[in-house]
């Protein structure tokens, strides 16, 4: 079907009553929106970065939610955006704005994508295998807001033994790592025991091998007992429970 051209004052009818400048007008409208869109989640980069080490974080912002009327205001009318609560992966945000110059704001939500540069194995490695200088390399990982449970450094993990098989390109948590051991069983340990604001220590054998911060069982000779406690330093424990 050929639509009939139609000249209706400076623009011209296409069929249906729409004009050129009609089109045109809605152009102009998306093309500010998306630059209000684009001037939103830069502000929203600047205050996230903030929370994140420079030049160790790379962070991606992608809109979930922005109302509408946001997006028909102007660039200029954006005054500020700062982040509401905790940052996760989807995280709310509440944008200032102007409109007939009156102070106003609304509640908008972005989706948070965090690479960080961290340590990697260039390939497979073996439960059990230590880490080498030649099986690490830094690499750009897509991360979780959790990021405190990976290791950063490489020399924090040379020597190392490994917990788990890793893949290559995997980066390493502190928990696929074995810990150094500061107590072993049959160590000699003194065990502090606190109740009802006293505090008594006594003699006891370490029944398992323990890293700082591990609980481990020991038995003492002087009561008779067994208890579990928490491992402080080499040779000491804090009691937790009597077993």
């Amino acid at each position: 079907m050929l639509l009939s051209l139609l000249t209706v004052g400076s623009g011209v009818a296409l069929g249906t009553g729409a004009t050129v400048s009609d089109f045109s007008q809605k152009t102009v409208e998306a093309r500010s929106a998306s630059d209000t869109k684009s001037k939103i989640l830069k502000q929203a980069r600047t205050k996230l970065e903030r929370h994140f080490s420079k030049g160790t974080y790379r962070i991606n912002l992608k809109a979930r939610w922005i109302p509408s009327r946001l997006l028909q205001q102007s660039p200029k009318q954006i005054l500020a955006v700062q982040v509401d609560g905790k940052i996760r992966k989807y995280t709310n945000f509440t944008v200032f704005y102007t409109q007939r110059n009156r102070r106003k704001n609304v509640q908008i939500q972005l989706k948070v994508e965090a690479e960080r540069k961290l340590p990697v194995v260039t390939d497979r490695l073996r439960k059990g295998a230590k880490i080498e200088e030649g099986q690490l390399v830094y690499q750009w990982v897509t991360i979780s807001q959790n990021s405190q449970s990976y290791i950063t450094s490489k020399e924090e993990l040379l020597g190392k033994t490994l917990r788990r098989t890793l893949l290559s390109g995997q980066p390493i948590k502190k928990s696929y790592i074995s810990r150094d051991l500061i107590i072993r069983a049959g160590d000699q340990v003194q065990v502090f025991i606190e109740r009802e604001g006293i505090q008594i220590q006594v003699s006891a054998e370490a029944r398992e091998n323990g890293a700082k911060g591990d609980r481990i069982s020991v038995y003492s000779n002087e009561t008779r007992k067994k208890y579990e406690g928490e491992v402080l330093r080499p040779g000491v424990i804090q009691w937790k429970s009597t077993l």
